[in-house]
C-alpha cells in the first residue's frame, strides 16, 4: 500500500522539498524584481546607493528627490538582506530535493533505466590529489552562493528539479 502522506495540522499535505524549493525560487525572484524597482527609483533620480544627498554648504541637494532616494536606499538594503537568507534556505532546500528518496519506478522503467544508468555512471577518472596553486584547488575557494545560483539555472533551464 505504501505510507500515508504526512499531513499538516490542518489537514493539508506537506510541501515536498520540491515545492519548498520552487517557493523559495519564485520568493527571491519576487524580492529581485522588487530590488530592480526600487533601483529604477535610484536611476530616475540620478543617483546610486552612495551619491551624496547634501551639497558641499551641508544642504538638501536640489537636483535629487532625497526623500525617495533614502527611502529606496533603505528598501533595497532590507531586499538585499532577504535575497541573502532566501538564497541561504534554497541552498539547503536544493540539498533535501537531491537527497529525497527518488519515487519508485515501474518495473518496465526500471529495466530501461538500469541499463542506461550503468552506461551513464561509469567511473572514466579518480581524483587522487589537487596540486596547490592549480585550477582545481582555486575552485574550493568559490562561494556557495555561486554554486546556488549554477544549479538553479541548470534547473530553470531543464524545467524540473529531477535527479541526473
Amino acid at each position: 500500500m505504501g505510507r500515508p502522506i504526512p499531513r499538516s495540522p490542518h489537514g493539508e499535505p506537506e510541501p515536498t522539498p520540491r515545492q519548498i524549493a520552487m517557493n523559495l525560487m519564485s520568493r527571491k525572484d519576487a524580492i529581485e524584481k522588487e530590488i530592480k524597482e526600487q533601483q529604477t527609483l535610484l536611476d530616475s533620480n540620478n543617483s546610486t546607493m552612495t551619491t551624496e544627498l547634501v551639497d558641499n554648504e551641508g544642504f538638501p541637494r536640489g537636483d535629487i528627490d532625497v526623500y525617495t532616494v533614502r527611502h529606496a536606499r533603505v528598501r533595497i538594503i532590507e531586499l538585499r538582506n532577504d535575497l541573502k537568507a532566501v538564497t541561504d534556505e534554497l541552498a539547503i532546500a536544493l540539498q533535501d530535493v537531491f537527497n529525497s528518496p527518488e519515487p519508485e519506478p515501474s518495473a518496465a522503467e526500471s529495466a530501461t533505466n538500469g541499463q542506461e544508468q550503468s552506461e551513464a555512471l561509469k567511473e572514466f577518472a579518480r581524483v587522487d590529489g589537487v596540486a596547490p596553486g592549480s585550477p582545481a584547488n582555486e575552485a574550493v575557494r568559490i562561494p556557495l552562493s555561486f554554486f546556488v545560483a549554477l544549479v538553479l539555472n541548470l534547473c530553470i533551464d531543464r524545467g524540473s528539479f529531477e535527479k541526473t
